[in-house]
């Protein structure tokens, strides 16, 4: 007989969304498949999901949290690394082909499982044709805890050379609080600034802390 989280994994699910015992049910599942010999997969799923908030965001942690989850000891982090980067490569064919202004939440999702549990910042630059499909996805950038370097006649040059319309920036914030600093903001006035010299369109700067993101549109901090 299923146990009652594999019971409530299998119940329909209201509008899409995924419950708390369907999310604790799947990460049991993994561990077991994973290590055939873990002493406690139910205990550490659900040290997972307390920490982690969901198997998607478990499963997107950085490799480091996962070792202080799992223990060295395991095979489990290894695994889970591997798991996590068919996820990864998954997300990022899906945002290629999706149109950036009807998948907006398709696009988050993808920013939250490859920088929202990244130990340094790291600022990407989506490059967008006048369509909004996406010609390339950057990685611009990679810094410290709080900082990543940033170029703007860099991102420029590229988009020029890829012939992008427009550009959707993305940075994390590894403290986990989405919320723009100063620099932040005084940043991506000068990538807008320099765009509209070049024709090109800043569309949107997305920040992505732990499990929350910052839309400068959506806060009508870009028009």
């Amino acid at each position: 007989m299923p146990d009652n989280a594999t019971a409530q994994a299998r119940q329909p699910q209201v509008d899409g969304a995924i419950s708390h015992a369907a999310d604790l049910a799947f990460l049991r599942d993994l561990i077991r498949t994973l290590d055939t010999g873990h002493p406690a997969p139910d205990r550490l799923a659900a040290s997972l999901l307390a920490r982690f908030g969901s198997a998607g965001m478990a499963l997107s942690a950085h490799v480091g949290a996962l070792d202080e989850m799992a223990g060295r000891e395991t095979a489990l982090p290894p695994f889970l690394a591997v798991v996590r980067e068919l996820a990864l490569r998954l997300y990022r064919s899906r945002v290629r082909r999706m149109d950036m202004l009807s998948g907006q939440d398709g696009l988050v999702a993808y920013l939250q499982a490859c920088m929202g549990h990244e130990v340094v910042e790291q600022f990407r630059v989506m490059f967008l044709d006048e369509h909004f499909r996406l010609l390339a996805d950057d990685l611009m950038g990679t810094g410290t805890v709080n900082h990543s370097p940033v170029y703007p006649r860099e991102i420029m040059r590229r988009a020029l050379k890829l012939g992008a319309a427009k550009l959707v920036l993305a940075h994390n914030h590894p403290a986990g609080r989405p919320e723009p600093s100063g620099a932040d903001i005084e940043m991506t006035m000068r990538i807008v600034q320099l765009g509209r010299l070049m024709r090109v369109t800043v569309h949107d700067h997305i920040i992505v802390g732990n499990g929350r993101v910052h839309s400068f549109r959506a806060m009508g901090l870009i028009t």
